[in-house]
Protein backbone atom coordinates (compact mmCIF):
# COMPACT_ATOMS: atom_id res chain seq x y z
CA UNK A 1 0.00 0.00 0.00
CA UNK A 2 3.05 2.51 0.48
CA UNK A 3 4.35 2.02 -3.19
CA UNK A 4 1.29 4.11 -4.68
CA UNK A 5 1.72 7.00 -1.64
CA UNK A 6 5.35 6.73 -2.37
CA UNK A 7 5.06 7.11 -6.80
CA UNK A 8 2.48 9.89 -5.78
CA UNK A 9 4.69 12.05 -3.70
CA UNK A 10 7.37 11.73 -6.53
CA UNK A 11 5.01 12.38 -9.45
CA UNK A 12 4.01 15.70 -7.04
CA UNK A 13 7.54 16.77 -6.74
CA UNK A 14 7.93 16.44 -10.19
CA UNK A 15 5.04 18.85 -11.16
CA UNK A 16 6.00 20.57 -8.52
CA UNK A 17 9.61 21.30 -9.79
CA UNK A 18 8.06 21.83 -13.52
CA UNK A 19 5.61 24.61 -11.97
CA UNK A 20 8.74 26.66 -10.34
CA UNK A 21 10.71 26.52 -13.64
CA UNK A 22 9.80 29.96 -15.07
CA UNK A 23 9.12 29.91 -18.68
CA UNK A 24 11.22 33.26 -19.10
CA UNK A 25 14.37 31.44 -17.86
CA UNK A 26 15.00 31.18 -21.99
CA UNK A 27 14.71 34.67 -21.97
CA UNK A 28 17.42 35.64 -19.76
CA UNK A 29 20.57 35.61 -21.75
CA UNK A 30 24.21 36.28 -20.03
CA UNK A 31 27.26 37.05 -21.02
CA UNK A 32 30.02 34.08 -21.40
CA UNK A 33 32.35 36.02 -18.47
CA UNK A 34 29.24 36.16 -16.41
CA UNK A 35 28.06 32.49 -17.12
CA UNK A 36 31.18 31.04 -16.70
CA UNK A 37 30.99 32.58 -12.39
CA UNK A 38 27.27 31.58 -12.11
CA UNK A 39 28.15 28.29 -12.84
CA UNK A 40 31.69 27.95 -10.77
CA UNK A 41 33.41 26.49 -14.12
CA UNK A 42 36.34 27.77 -16.13
CA UNK A 43 35.53 28.95 -19.44
CA UNK A 44 36.74 25.15 -20.77
CA UNK A 45 35.08 23.43 -17.99
CA UNK A 46 31.70 25.76 -19.11
CA UNK A 47 32.53 24.72 -22.92
CA UNK A 48 32.41 21.34 -22.43
CA UNK A 49 28.69 21.35 -20.57
CA UNK A 50 27.45 23.38 -22.89
CA UNK A 51 28.48 20.69 -25.34
CA UNK A 52 27.13 18.10 -23.19
CA UNK A 53 24.04 19.84 -23.19
CA UNK A 54 23.66 19.71 -26.87
CA UNK A 55 25.36 16.82 -27.87
CA UNK A 56 24.78 14.29 -25.58
CA UNK A 57 21.25 15.84 -23.62
CA UNK A 58 19.88 17.01 -26.91
CA UNK A 59 18.91 20.49 -25.63
CA UNK A 60 17.51 22.74 -28.31
CA UNK A 61 20.60 25.04 -29.24
CA UNK A 62 18.51 28.06 -29.46
CA UNK A 63 17.10 27.71 -25.55
CA UNK A 64 20.97 27.34 -24.51
CA UNK A 65 22.88 29.54 -26.67
CA UNK A 66 22.48 32.67 -29.28
CA UNK A 67 25.25 34.34 -31.06
CA UNK A 68 28.90 33.77 -32.08
CA UNK A 69 32.59 34.32 -30.98
CA UNK A 70 33.00 37.20 -28.48
CA UNK A 71 28.75 38.40 -29.18
CA UNK A 72 27.88 34.72 -27.51
CA UNK A 73 25.53 34.85 -24.34
CA UNK A 74 23.83 31.44 -22.77
CA UNK A 75 20.92 31.09 -21.35
CA UNK A 76 19.54 31.24 -17.39
CA UNK A 77 18.44 27.63 -18.82
CA UNK A 78 21.65 26.71 -19.47
CA UNK A 79 23.21 27.90 -16.06
CA UNK A 80 20.30 25.99 -14.56
CA UNK A 81 21.01 22.89 -16.13
CA UNK A 82 24.31 23.02 -15.66
CA UNK A 83 23.88 23.75 -11.82
CA UNK A 84 21.68 20.78 -11.68
CA UNK A 85 24.12 18.59 -13.18
CA UNK A 86 26.53 19.54 -11.01
CA UNK A 87 24.32 19.32 -7.62
CA UNK A 88 23.63 15.37 -8.61
CA UNK A 89 19.53 16.76 -8.23
CA UNK A 90 18.72 14.28 -11.32
CA UNK A 91 15.00 15.23 -10.47
CA UNK A 92 15.46 18.91 -11.47
CA UNK A 93 17.62 18.19 -14.42
CA UNK A 94 15.29 15.89 -16.00
CA UNK A 95 12.64 18.44 -15.84
CA UNK A 96 15.06 21.16 -16.72
CA UNK A 97 15.95 18.71 -20.12
CA UNK A 98 12.41 18.66 -20.93
CA UNK A 99 11.52 22.12 -20.46
CA UNK A 100 14.96 22.50 -23.02
CA UNK A 101 13.51 20.35 -25.79
CA UNK A 102 10.40 22.36 -26.03
CA UNK A 103 10.21 24.64 -28.80
CA UNK A 104 10.89 28.32 -28.45
CA UNK A 105 7.32 30.23 -28.31
CA UNK A 106 6.67 33.27 -30.96
CA UNK A 107 8.12 35.69 -28.97
CA UNK A 108 11.52 33.89 -28.56
CA UNK A 109 11.92 33.14 -32.39
CA UNK A 110 11.57 36.82 -32.82
CA UNK A 111 13.88 37.81 -30.01
CA UNK A 112 15.77 34.74 -31.80
CA UNK A 113 15.70 36.59 -35.54
CA UNK A 114 16.45 40.20 -34.04
CA UNK A 115 19.06 39.30 -32.08
CA UNK A 116 20.70 36.93 -35.49
CA UNK A 117 19.87 40.57 -37.16
CA UNK A 118 21.75 42.55 -34.94
CA UNK A 119 24.68 40.08 -34.83
CA UNK A 120 24.70 40.92 -38.37
CA UNK A 121 24.66 43.91 -38.52
CA UNK A 122 27.33 44.36 -35.90
CA UNK A 123 29.35 42.23 -38.53
CA UNK A 124 28.74 44.38 -41.38
CA UNK A 125 29.64 47.48 -39.18
CA UNK A 126 32.53 45.76 -38.27
CA UNK A 127 33.10 45.02 -41.91
CA UNK A 128 32.58 48.32 -43.37
CA UNK A 129 34.87 49.95 -40.75
CA UNK A 130 37.82 47.66 -41.10
CA UNK A 131 37.30 48.22 -45.07
CA UNK A 132 37.32 52.02 -44.94
CA UNK A 133 40.31 51.67 -41.97
CA UNK A 134 42.09 49.47 -45.05
CA UNK A 135 40.94 51.87 -47.64
CA UNK A 136 42.63 54.71 -45.90
CA UNK A 137 46.00 52.85 -45.45
CA UNK A 138 46.33 51.99 -49.00
CA UNK A 139 45.48 55.18 -49.88
CA UNK A 140 48.21 56.58 -47.58
CA UNK A 141 50.79 53.83 -49.19
CA UNK A 142 49.60 54.93 -52.47
CA UNK A 143 50.39 58.77 -51.66
CA UNK A 144 53.82 58.31 -50.10
CA UNK A 145 54.54 56.16 -53.09
CA UNK A 146 53.67 58.52 -55.40
CA UNK A 147 55.32 60.79 -53.57
CA UNK A 148 58.83 58.74 -53.79
CA UNK A 149 58.33 58.47 -57.53
CA UNK A 150 58.37 61.86 -57.80
CA UNK A 151 61.46 62.54 -56.07
CA UNK A 152 63.00 59.93 -58.35
CA UNK A 153 61.83 61.73 -61.38
CA UNK A 154 62.94 64.91 -59.87
CA UNK A 155 66.49 63.20 -58.93
CA UNK A 156 66.90 61.42 -62.36
CA UNK A 157 65.93 65.00 -64.39
CA UNK A 158 68.78 66.42 -62.19
CA UNK A 159 71.13 64.03 -63.17
CA UNK A 160 70.22 64.46 -66.32
CA UNK A 161 70.60 67.98 -66.41
CA UNK A 162 73.75 67.72 -65.11
CA UNK A 163 75.17 65.13 -67.45
CA UNK A 164 74.08 67.15 -70.52
CA UNK A 165 75.72 69.91 -68.86
CA UNK A 166 78.89 67.98 -68.21
CA UNK A 167 78.30 66.79 -72.06
CA UNK A 168 77.96 70.06 -73.50
CA UNK A 169 81.40 71.56 -71.98
CA UNK A 170 83.35 68.18 -72.45
CA UNK A 171 82.20 69.16 -76.34
CA UNK A 172 83.20 72.79 -75.81
CA UNK A 173 86.53 72.14 -74.57
CA UNK A 174 87.25 69.24 -77.34
CA UNK A 175 86.51 72.10 -79.69
CA UNK A 176 88.94 74.49 -77.85
CA UNK A 177 91.55 72.42 -78.19
CA UNK A 178 90.93 71.21 -81.54
CA UNK A 179 90.64 75.69 -82.32
CA UNK A 180 94.35 75.63 -80.50
CA UNK A 181 96.09 72.84 -82.36
CA UNK A 182 95.08 74.27 -85.57
CA UNK A 183 95.74 77.60 -84.82
CA UNK A 184 99.68 76.21 -83.25
CA UNK A 185 99.71 74.18 -87.10
CA UNK A 186 98.98 77.54 -88.50
CA UNK A 187 101.29 79.27 -86.80
CA UNK A 188 104.65 76.84 -87.51
CA UNK A 189 103.60 76.71 -91.03
CA UNK A 190 103.53 80.53 -91.19
CA UNK A 191 106.95 80.43 -89.29
CA UNK A 192 108.21 77.84 -91.69
CA UNK A 193 107.29 80.03 -94.74
CA UNK A 194 108.79 82.88 -93.33
CA UNK A 195 112.34 81.24 -92.49
CA UNK A 196 112.25 79.63 -96.04
CA UNK A 197 111.52 83.22 -97.73
CA UNK A 198 114.26 84.49 -95.74
CA UNK A 199 116.90 81.52 -96.66
CA UNK A 200 115.82 82.47 -100.59
CA UNK A 201 116.65 85.87 -100.13
CA UNK A 202 119.59 85.28 -98.38
CA UNK A 203 120.61 82.81 -101.31
CA UNK A 204 119.47 85.52 -103.87
CA UNK A 205 121.71 87.85 -102.72
CA UNK A 206 124.62 85.78 -102.67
Amino acid sequence: MSEPVIEAEIVSETESIRESIRESIRDEWIGATVAYKLASLSKSSFQRAVSHLLGVRGCRADSIRRGEGKNTRYSGLAIALIKAHKSGDESLFQCLLEFAAKPTSPSQSSALVVDHVATLEAKIANLQQTTATSSQLNAGRIREKLAEIQMSNQATQERNTILNKAELLAAENRGIEQALEIFSAEEAAKENALAHLRALKISGNQ
